[in-house]
Formats: structure tokens, C-alpha cells, sequence
């Protein structure tokens, strides 16, 4: 049966409605998707800032540490683009013990890959000790958690033999804290979830004490890490209050994908 008259005046009139309806379609699209972006952007600048200006709150002292800044440990400064960093070496007053404490944040996961101690230690020349590594627990922001403890020696060009252990875990914006690099790899094989960031951090100490001395001093380092820095690199918003009014001004934030990131206007509780 052939349509009607009418019926084919009302099959053309769609056709011919029809590209500009798509076109109004992708062209909503484009500005919802380009809405978001900047969302997306704004919160991940504010976040990052909020972290760099927490960071600046680890104290030099506490209890009977002592620190000074230091240069990234091993394999760290490969860190493609971090938005935050810490580096302090710590000595503690009476027995001299030192352990360093790094803590580094990226905008994004895909940054941080390949980036932590059983990938970038054995590229700096650091083997694995044969034993394998230990498990040490430790608490951070209220919440108890399983962290790994690396163990790694190395022949330097004086042919000494130099050991040294490395209690790291991450620190992602959903609050989840742990080692395992699968943690990392699943997020980031989603974009939006992979530029939320993700921070790492590593306490590193010579040799190889017990596994109870070295969970001991990491977790007199973690005390010294102000709570807000904490709540920042998990992604909770920091309040304006948790953090003390000073100027911080190291440059605009980079971001993976974005360029040209700056930090958020000021009067919205974050600081530049």
C-alpha cells in the first residue's frame, strides 16, 4: 500500500527537521560535556591547591624528630607532572635514628603509574629482597589499614652493600588508603575517575629493622601529618579554618590533559 499524500508531506517535513534536530542534540551535548569538564577542572585545581597548602602544615618538629628537606627518594622525581610535593628527612633526638617522609600528590592516576617502590626502586638499581616484603599496619585519619613494608638492598660503585626499607601505600580521593598497584591501574582506565588523582605516601628508613621498629617510626611521621592535609588528598573538602591564613604561591597547577591550570579565585575558602 502506497502512503498517502499526506502522510509522505509529513515523512519529508521530518527529514527535513531531522539534521537540525541532531545537530541541536550534539550541540546540547558538547555543552553539558563542556560544562562538566570545567567542573571537572575546578574542583581537581581546588583540590590540588588544597593539598599544597595543608602539606605546608608538616611540622619540622615532633616529639623528638627533628627534619630538613631533602630530595625525593628513589625513582620519585620520575613522577610525571605531581601537583604537591614533601620530602623531609627526620632524625630523631637521642638515638639518631633517620627516616625520610615523601609524600607526593598527581592530578592524575595515570601520572602516578609505574611510579611507586616495587616498579621504581628496581629501576634505580634496587633489588627486591629474595624473602619478599612484610605487611605493617599502621592509622591515618582515624582508620586502621594494611600497608607494605619493601625491603631493598643495593652494591653502590664503592662495592658497600646498602639496604634500605620503605613503608609505602596510596591515598585515593574516594579514601581508600593501600599498596596494592591494582588499585591504581583500575582507575585509571577510566578517564573522569583517573583525573580525580590520587597521592602516595612512602616513609624510608636505612637498613632493615624489624618490621615493628620501622611500623613504630612510620607511624610518628603519619602523627606529624596535619588532618586536613589528609582529609585533602582523600577528598574531602578542607574548611578554610583547618588550615592557617598564608599566602602560598608556587605556581600554577598542572594537570594531566588540562593546560594553563590556575588556582581558584579567591573568598571560596581555598587558598592561592
Amino acid at each position: 500500500m502506497k502512503p498517502s499524500i499526506p502522510a509522505l508531506r509529513r515523512i519529508h517535513a521530518i527529514n527535513r527537521l531531522a539534521p537540525v534536530a541532531c545537530l541541536a542534540c550534539l550541540l546540547l551535548a558538547g555543552v553539558l560535556l563542556s560544562r562538566t569538564t570545567v567542573g571537572d577542572r575546578d574542583q581537581a585545581v581546588a583540590r590540588a591547591h588544597a593539598i599544597r597548602s595543608t602539606l605546608g602544615e608538616v611540622p619540622y618538629l615532633g616529639g623528638e624528630w627533628v627534619g630538613t628537606d631533602c630530595p625525593l627518594p628513589a625513582g620519585a622525581t620520575e613522577i610525571l607532572m605531581p601537583t604537591a610535593v614533601l620530602s623531609r628527612r627526620f632524625t630523631e633526638m637521642g638515638t639518631g635514628r633517620r627516616a625520610t617522609l615523601g609524600i607526593v600528590h598527581c592530578g592524575d592516576v595515570r601520572d602516578m603509574q609505574g611510579h611507586y617502590p616495587p616498579s621504581c626502586y628496581p629501576s634505580s638499581g634496587w633489588h627486591p629482597r629474595e624473602s619478599g616484603h612484610d605487611r605493617v599496619m599502621l592509622a591515618l585519619d582515624g582508620e586502621t589499614f594494611e600497608a607494605t613494608l619493601y625491603r631493598f638492598s643495593l652494591v653502590d660503585a664503592s662495592g658497600m652493600l646498602r639496604e634500605t626499607s620503605v613503608v609505602g601505600f596510596f591515598v585515593l580521593p574516594d579514601g581508600t588508603l593501600g599498596s596494592d598497584g591494582d588499585l591504581l591501574r583500575s582507575r585509571a582506565a577510566k578517564l573522569e575517575i583517573s583525573r580525580m588523582g590520587v597521592g602516595q605516601i612512602q616513609v624510608v628508613m636505612d637498613g632493615w629493622p624489624s618490621a615493628t621498629d620501622v611500623a613504630s617510626v612510620a607511624q610518628q611521621l603519619l602523627d606529624l601529618v596535619p588532618r586536613a592535609c589528609v582529609r585533602a588528598l582523600k577528598g574531602v573538602p578542607v574548611d578554610a579554618t583547618e588550615v592557617r591564613a598564608r599566602p602560598v604561591d608556587d605556581g600554577p597547577v598542572k594537570l594531566h590533559g588540562i593546560s594553563g591550570a590556575t588556582a581558584p579565585a579567591r573568598g571560596k575558602g581555598e587558598e592561592q
